[in-house]
């Protein structure tokens, strides 16, 4: 079956996502930053998921149970435009590039439902920074339905609510177990590394 649709993730596909960036001011030593977001921030992502209060109400237990890292929990929940480093200029040409040749595109992120759709980037004139996000047919994203990567439910959901079957779609991420996920529902998984192996992947399905 021809392939004629393409899934895309978001985060470090087509906007960068980066939360050692993010930390780096309240978290100069590298080791420092990588056990706290290896082990506590894991803690604030779940926290807030699945539960659809705002990041506030979310964090707050958090907050009281750990004082020392009332700060930290805080640039989670009050700065997350810092998160985010923008729309990527090269993959963002290869959508507009299957945009124009009529490819259905589609997105499935896992992304907190507070903080959907992105902000606008601190200190960026553009006002339409995400303005790409309108060439989407529809995006599942997973705090607004409760479901993640890579579990195989919400890929099921996600096709079924964009009308395709696994063997018409393409997906792409960036993590391996998110792409590994897809193929064992029959779609076509790409793991992006960078837009240049991307866009000949896609060239070679006959898709650019």
């Amino acid at each position: 079956m021809t392939r004629r649709a393409v899934i895309f993730d978001m985060g470090n596909v087509l906007i960068d996502w980066d939360p050692q960036e993010a930390y780096r001011p309240h978290l100069p030593d590298a080791g420092d930053r990588v056990a706290f977001l290896s082990r506590f921030f894991p803690r604030m992502y779940n926290a807030v998921h699945d539960d659809p209060r705002s990041m506030s109400l979310c964090l707050a237990p958090l907050k009281d149970a750990h004082p020392e890292m009332r700060h930290l929990i805080e640039v989670y929940e009050l700065e997350w435009h810092r998160f985010l480093g923008g729309p990527m200029p090269d993959s963002i040409e290869i959508l507009d590039a299957l945009h124009e040749k009529g490819v259905p595109l589609y997105g499935l992120t896992n992304w907190p439902h507070q903080v959907w759709p992105p902000h606008e980037i601190e200190g960026v004139e553009n006002r339409d920074a995400y303005g790409f996000l309108g060439k989407f047919e529809d995006i599942v994203v997973s705090g607004q339905v409760r479901l993640r990567k890579p579990d195989a439910a919400i890929y099921r959901y996600a096709l079924e609510t964009f009308g395709l079957r696994g063997e018409e779609a393409v997906f792409v991420d960036d993590l391996p177990e998110n792409v590994d996920a897809a193929r064992e529902l029959g779609l076509h998984g790409i793991r992006f590394t960078d837009a240049g192996a991307l866009r000949e992947e896609l060239t070679q399905l006959g898709l650019l």
